[in-house]
């Protein structure tokens, strides 16, 4: 990688070689068949939507506008909230320090780099496959593409920004200008508005985040080193409140805070922007956003599904000393039922406050919610736990906590907010809170195998 005159050698292509090979074709057998399933049907639906357009003569008029607006909206919802739900990913340096390589350039680098990902690549394939079935439609999917890219830009400056201490910055207000000009121009709150309003919105949700992301990479990219990025040690702040605590809200506040920090910042975002569409009249879009905010499971996914993960130390000499015991169960209910009642009251607030009555029946999936997602809380921290040996901060939260339970607490949370019969709600909530019966008996029992199983995850370096 080093030529004779001392440079850096083509480093890029390697680094985006290894990255395409990591992501797109993993290790695990499971994971690599996943991968190509996901890959099949987006190659499928891509070109099953590049035969509608071809026959678009078919469909009643206005139907395939207000279908390229749709898929505009999904993409850009998609790309943009894949760094961020259901957990922040953070923007790190790629390249270490003693290399002789500028900080703006390890930035670009790390840009690059960002945009292997199995939601971006997939989005994408379906992208140029539906271009490739229907070339006709080259200028609302080319317009398309501009759209994935700009999310993908929005994405990184924003996580740039944060991940050098810019909170204050000049640009992020104008990446949050460009977000809002975005959820104005997809959302189509300005149906009314003139063309010359419509065009501007489009330019500046579109053309502006790239832009950004070149005035960012001149003026952030300097500050994108070991210098303005320190490693975060493990000493925590010294907090009056935090002294009152009992040991073991210190212990988890001290490693979680930032992850349920952000978790709470997310979901006051993501419930506040549904209430705005809901208002403009935009009922489809909104619940694309709605349920996975108003379920009190943002806090599952960021932190509750690894709690023994995260509290790893207190939790290996429990095991060391007497094993699987009750004190395990209910220190997990002592931290996580206060943190889900406070998430779940911030929900039934906004909902209240910003939505109509219609929908405040609504507020019972709140109680039944919580039970089963407390259940699969516990299943994922004995038995999918991983050791948080280090601070957590915005560039450690992502996969803190098992893939599988994970999802698991998502599609439970969108099946209880679908389904539409009362009945089918709580046998599935009964269903799954009465599988923490397995769990529960075993630590009680002091089951021999679940204690090695948890001790070995624990132990891992």
């Amino acid at each position: 990688m080093a030529h004779r005159n001392g440079t850096l050698g083509h480093f890029l292509p390697y680094l985006l070689g290894r990255q395409l090979r990591t992501v797109f074709w993993p290790a695990a057998g499971e994971s690599r068949a996943a991968t190509l399933l996901l890959g099949a049907l987006a190659a499928c639906y891509g070109l099953g939507m590049g035969y509608a357009l071809n026959h678009a003569a078919r469909f009643p008029a206005g139907t395939v506008p207000k279908l390229l607006a749709g898929i505009n909206a999904v993409l850009f919802a998609s790309v943009l909230l894949a760094d961020f739900l259901p957990t922040y990913r953070a923007v790190r340096r790629p390249l270490p320090e003693p290399l002789p390589v500028s900080a703006r350039l390890n930035a670009a680098t790390a840009f690059g780099l960002d945009l292997v990902s199995v939601r971006r690549g997939l989005l994408l394939v379906f992208l140029l496959l539906t271009l490739a079935a229907a070339p006709a439609f080259w200028q609302p999917l080319g317009l398309s593409l501009l759209v994935w890219g700009s999310a993908a830009a929005l994405s990184f400056n924003v996580r740039l920004l944060l991940s050098v201490g810019g909170w204050r910055h000049p640009l992020l207000a104008l990446n949050l200008l460009c977000l809002l000009a975005a959820a104005a121009w997809l959302g189509g709150s300005g149906s009314e508005w003139p063309a010359v309003v419509k065009g501007l919105l489009m330019v500046l949700a579109v053309a502006g985040p790239l832009g950004l992301w070149v005035a960012g990479l001149w003026q952030v990219g300097p500050r994108f080193s070991a210098r303005h990025m320190p490693e975060q040690t493990d000493e925590p702040a010294g907090n009056r409140w935090l002294a009152r605590l009992s040991p073991e809200w210190k212990l988890y506040l001290r490693k979680a805070w930032p992850a349920l920090l952000m978790g709470v910042a997310f979901k006051l975002v993501m419930l506040v922007a549904a209430g705005v569409l809901l208002l403009k009249g935009n009922d489809e879009f909104m619940k694309t956003l709605f349920y996975f905010a108003f379920m009190p499971v943002i806090s599952f996914t960021y932190v509750n599904n690894n709690l023994l993960g995260y509290c790893w130390a207190a939790t290996a000499n429990e095991l060391e000393r007497l094993g699987l015991t009750p004190r395990l169960l209910t220190g997990y209910l002592r931290l996580v039922v206060p943190v889900v009642a406070v998430e779940c009251l911030l929900s039934a607030g906004v909902l209240l406050g910003l939505f109509p009555r219609s929908l405040w029946g609504l507020l019972g999936l709140l109680p039944l919610s919580a039970l089963p997602l407390l259940a699969l809380g516990l299943w994922g921290s004995v038995y999918k736990a991983k050791p948080i040996r280090q601070k957590v901060d915005f560039s450690t939260m992502r996969h803190n906590a098992s893939t599988l339970i994970n999802l698991l607490s998502i599609g439970l949370a969108g099946a209880l907010y679908l389904m539409p019969w009362w009945w089918a709600r709580v046998a599935l909530a009964l269903a799954v809170t009465l599988s923490v019966l397995v769990p529960v008996s075993r630590i009680l029992a002091n089951h021999g195998p679940t204690r090695r199983q948890l001790w070995q995850a624990l132990m891992q370096p």
